[in-house]
């Protein structure tokens, strides 16, 4: 009897009996083919290319753990939007039906460098943060990121914003998009991306990676920051140049900040998304109908 057959019929047996796995071999393979059937094929993410804009891209494509996928051209996340070409404008509009732009960044940001006004495209000032925590001259970039990602989920302010950023999502126009950025598009935005995942129903797996993404799509940038610091005679052993590697990075170790609060708080993601951000149980069914296929 093949290998498959014998897992498959393994299954069935325990499932209808209750009984537990107790041959090794048929327990190891039983486990293998369980997890084979959870993995999830995701598609390769690339960067819309703008001319003004970093770190910009489509969360369309991404599977579910049920096995939707997300509508392309419907949750765009980015880097600030004030340096914008009409190109890029007119990109957004056309090619992505940008209608709603949610300005993630803190009050002090948003008036040194104003998003780019974009005719037809409403624009929702949001901060996540209403400043940003004063730099002990030896904390390490590291302990400064920890610290922000900590706020995402223990501080009013954030989770207010978080929730406004879903009722952007819940009310968007049919066949429109919606975008959200901050200023590096990492951080803020990353947080909120995580959240719209967790939401739709997207592995942790992926919601990680995806997450990840930011220090592939900046990578340039990050690199000509360092090289700013070097050229103006700033060591590479030195506090100022590791702590501005460190927050310009997005390291795992600064998510896991957060979930391993959301846990403490609030026992799961999905308790937070509910008790934390203020979802219903229909807001979270109106956003799979929206931006699930």
């Amino acid at each position: 009897m093949k290998r498959s057959l014998i897992v498959a019929m393994l299954a069935l047996s325990v499932a209808s009996t209750g009984t537990s796995v107790t041959n090794p071999f048929l327990a190891h393979a039983a486990t293998k083919t369980a997890k084979k059937a959870k993995t999830v094929k995701q598609p390769t993410v690339k960067e819309i290319k703008l001319k003004g804009a970093i770190n910009v891209r489509d969360l369309g494509g991404y599977k579910t753990k049920n096995g939707k996928t997300i509508k392309k051209h419907k949750l765009l996340r980015s880097a600030a939007l004030n340096t914008l070409t009409k190109t890029d404008a007119q990109k957004l509009v056309k090619t992505y039906h940008l209608a709603t732009d949610i300005d993630l960044r803190t009050d002090m940001e948003k008036q040194k460098a104003p998003d780019v006004k974009i005719k037809g495209v409403k624009y929702v000032f949001d901060p996540v943060m209403k400043q940003f925590s004063k730099i002990g001259k030896t904390e390490s970039g590291e302990k400064v990121m920890e610290h922000t990602y900590s706020q995402f989920v223990t501080t009013k302010t954030s989770r207010q914003a978080y929730h406004k950023l879903f009722q952007a999502l819940l009310t968007n126009p049919k066949n429109k998009a919606v975008l959200w950025h901050c200023s590096a598009g990492k951080d803020r935005a990353g947080m909120g991306s995580v959240l719209v995942l967790s939401a739709l129903g997207v592995d942790r797996k992926t919601i990680n990676h995806d997450f990840m993404l930011s220090n592939k799509f900046r990578a340039s940038t990050n690199k000509q920051h360092l090289a700013a610091l070097t050229a103006k005679g700033v060591a590479k052993n030195s506090l100022d140049y590791k702590r501005t590697k460190a927050m310009d990075d997005v390291r795992m170790a600064y998510l896991n900040t957060s979930y391993r609060l959301i846990k403490k708080d609030y026992g799961s993601m999905n308790n937070f998304l509910h008790k934390g951000i203020g979802l219903s149980d229909h807001d979270i069914t109106k956003l799979r109908q929206m931006y699930l296929k």
